[in-house]
């Protein structure tokens, strides 16, 4: 990293040990309210305001909780170079599956815990909690809960420098090194305070706070996926999302040369309207792929319903696929708390209608799947 890269930008290079760190201004910087951010800000807020009413329109809340939360651990993942896939998670808690894709287990258990760090995030939010630095660090000891080394110290803030694009891994190749770790905790304060009173709309200092958040890059490892978390939990905490329906991810996935770039360009030259231009175009695009996907989901629902009016534990059955496309009567029985003997007869009845298809080829401890449902998830 060339410090003198930099000397346009709006930081400042703090040194730690000779290594030239970037130490972000302080928040908020100065917007202006250009055609193309007012034109995306409202695309935004349309699109979440579309999702809001699907959110309302439903019953059953885990019909898409559960499915999107998925989507959004497996396409984070991804994001960090793993295979992990939607069913390599839903799988993850299922004994004697089939054949898994090529992710290793410990990124699937990474995976996993990311599902565990978007509901605990949710809870405490929806129990009272504002966001905090201790949130922040308890949805990070989540995350990383019994997948890394001590090293990386889950849950604590870095006392080291990190180097961000360093084939490497070393400081003369990274692109760019982050805050001088003796600054962190202050900055990480700073940020907080910010995100719970802002300046500008919502969704713009979700934007605003993002780059922030991931130019700090307070915690060793994981701070990609904990920064795209909290860009929900914001959003939630604003009451501009009614769940945890947004799965980022997938457009970061999908342009993720640009969201480097464009993180690299708001702390070389201080371009923020090209940043929040491709942020709030990632917020709308992806609100509308959560209102279509979770519109088919509600669709197949009604579909698979209605060959069996008078049979409540089919229903029951149809339910819990819509949470768990990979199904086991033991596990079906305990989440529906029907009968044995009406869960197996409903297994039966949905295997017979090709709604579910048996895969683990096993006797005794049948593993079955819902395809329709897992098509419709895993579209990218």
């Amino acid at each position: 990293m060339d410090p003198d890269d930099f000397e346009d930008g709006p930081g400042t290079i703090t040194p730690y040990e000779g290594l030239p760190c970037y130490r972000p201004a302080s928040l908020p910087p100065e917007i202006e309210y250009t055609d193309d951010i007012i034109r995306v800000y409202g695309d935004a807020q349309y699109a979440l305001g579309r999702l809001a009413t699907l959110h309302r329109d439903v019953d059953n809340e885990n019909l898409l909780i559960a499915p999107f939360v998925v989507r959004e651990a497996a396409m984070s993942s991804q994001i960090e170079g793993t295979n992990v896939t939607v069913s390599d998670i839903v799988l993850h808690d299922v004994d004697g599956t089939p054949q898994r894709s090529a992710a290793e287990s410990a990124d699937v258990r990474e995976a996993y815990n990311y599902v565990d760090a978007i509901h605990e995030g949710f809870e405490r939010i929806e129990a009272g909690e504002s966001l905090s630095v201790e949130l922040i660090c308890d949805l990070h000891e989540t995350m990383l809960k019994d997948v890394r080394g001590e090293e990386n110290r889950p849950g604590e803030l870095r006392d080291v420098p990190v180097y961000i694009g360093s084939p490497d891994r070393s400081a003369q190749s990274a692109r760019f090194i982050p805050a001088n770790p003796q600054t962190v905790d202050l900055l990480l304060e700073q940020l907080v305070s910010y995100m719970n009173g802002g300046s500008y709309p919502s969704v713009v200092d979700v934007a605003i706070t993002h780059y922030q958040f991931e130019t700090i890059h307070p915690f060793r490892d994981g701070n990609g996926r904990l920064g795209r978390l909290l860009i929900m939990l914001q959003l939630y905490d604003a009451g501009l999302l009614p769940k945890p329906y947004l799965y980022l991810s997938a457009y970061f996935n999908r342009y993720r040369q640009q969201y480097l770039d464009y993180l690299l360009a708001v702390s070389r030259d201080g371009n923020w309207e090209q940043w929040i231009t491709f942020v709030l175009n990632a917020i709308a695009e992806q609100a509308i792929d959560a209102y279509n996907c979770g519109i088919k989901l509600v669709g197949l629902r009604e579909q698979y319903y209605s060959p069996f009016p008078n049979s409540p534990a089919v229903r029951d059955v149809v339910d819990f696929i819509f949470e768990e496309p990979y199904l086991t009567a033991p596990r079906a029985i305990d989440v529906t708390n029907r009968s044995r003997q009406a869960v197996y007869d409903a297994i039966k009845a949905l295997e017979a209608a090709e709604i579910i298809e048996e895969i683990s080829g096993s006797e005794r401890y049948q593993v079955y799947r819902a395809p329709a449902i897992l098509s419709i998830v895993e579209s990218p």
